[in-house]
């Protein structure tokens, strides 16, 4: 069977990354673009995750907002391909948003210094799924990259993360929200006395908690936000139609554990539903079985009886002890992969790369590197 880079990155442009929490999504993620360098392909891997576990993988400092290539130096050779990583700041996105389909400069102007879009903007729900769909649109489209890797959040938010372009376009398209945005509605005296009706002791409290007329304001930024909408909805639409191209793969990363396990079977469904490209699984952090051969310990032993005298009896605990881990990480792997071929969609092969637990965490370039050796195994 083909090792899973051999399977991924030749046919994908779009892969992106899914899972629980602390599985080693990001890890993978940024594994996955570091061997598309190495094998002479543009790529740039990017999260929406503000902690600075992609820049510790690739053993940066920090990430900024924009396309930042990785110094050819801190490849143990240099890739004949070039590897580039960001981190996705949702406000300066949707600020971009609003540039973009602003009819006018001065329009774009004065709701960026909206504070009440300045407020909303952070707060609004949903928006930053949405704004790291949108810049996975702007990185697809605006630029070159032969592989963009996407490192998401945890299983949960992840959801809201593909489903963000749908909620979006529900949201746009209700007409209440149309007509409750129609510039007509605030153009008239009745339209400020339906939003004044039975809530000018809310309105006045929250003046002189926030110190600005939040009427005045609200009224502002509907108005020349209700221009936006049209905008807002096409790229809704063509990022729901970006998440569905037969050159995009979700990968779902998990480890042995069952509660990862769980997750990643719950999104595995989901994906399904939506209607996604699924790319396989990764199964991160699995025990090692030491013990595969028949005797494979009195082998070691009659090669170095002095050396073991002193530490057999808690090597052989080790190494039972890890044999017990693998047989149980097995099982649960079994089950998974039992779940799946049961609630699977069509005639689609699924496959599964199992990675081992290593002794510590990777915190570079030749880290990763190693970690691709596996990666390129032969999938189970």
């Amino acid at each position: 069977m083909n090792p899973i880079l051999d399977k991924l990155l030749p046919r994908k442009k779009i892969l992106i990354t899914c899972g629980s929490g602390g599985v080693g999504k990001t890890t993978i993620a940024a594994a996955l673009a570091v061997q598309a360098a190495m094998e002479g392909k543009k790529a740039i891997v990017l999260t929406i995750d503000p902690a600075k576990r992609l820049a510790n993988s690739l053993g940066l400092d920090q990430l900024a907002d924009e396309p930042q290539e990785i110094k050819a130096d801190m490849f143990p050779q240099k890739p004949p391909g070039s590897l580039s990583a960001m981190m996705v700041d949702t406000k300066r996105t949707f600020d971009r948003v609003v540039i973009k389909y602003s009819h006018s400069p001065d329009a774009s102007r004065t709701i960026l210094n909206n504070r009440l879009y300045q407020y909303m903007s952070n707060m609004l729900a949903g928006s930053q799924e949405y704004m790291a769909m949108e810049k996975l649109y702007e990185i697809a489209h605006d630029y070159d990259y032969d592989l963009i890797v996407l490192d998401t959040p945890p299983t949960r938010h992840a959801l809201d993360f593909i489903e963000a372009p749908k909620k979006m376009i529900n949201i746009i398209s209700d007409s209440i929200l149309k007509w409750f945005l129609s510039p007509t509605l605030f153009a008239s005296k009745a339209g400020i006395n339906i939003l004044r009706r039975g809530s000018e002791k809310i309105l006045s409290v929250f003046d002189r908690l926030a110190g600005f007329k939040f009427l005045h304001e609200l009224s502002e930024m509907l108005l020349l936000m209700s221009e936006l909408l049209g905008g807002f909805q096409n790229r809704a639409q063509e990022v729901y139609k970006l998440l569905r191209q037969e050159d995009v793969g979700f990968l779902l990363v998990t480890t042995p554990q069952k509660t990862a396990l769980e997750d990643a079977f719950f999104f595995y469904k989901k994906i399904q539903d939506e209607g996604l490209p699924f790319a396989g699984f990764i199964i991160n952090r699995v025990h090692p079985n030491f013990l595969t051969s028949k005797d494979p310990y009195g082998n070691i032993k009659k090669k170095f009886p002095k050396e073991l005298a002193s530490i057999e009896t808690p090597l052989l605990q080790t190494l039972d002890l890890f044999q017990k881990m693998n047989a149980l990480d097995q099982r649960m792997i079994q089950n998974l992969k039992k779940e799946t071929l049961l609630s699977r969609k069509g005639p689609q092969k699924i496959f599964y790369k199992e990675i081992p637990f290593f002794s510590s965490d990777i915190h570079d370039i030749r880290g990763l590197i190693d970690l691709n050796q596996w990666l390129a195994n032969p999938v189970q």
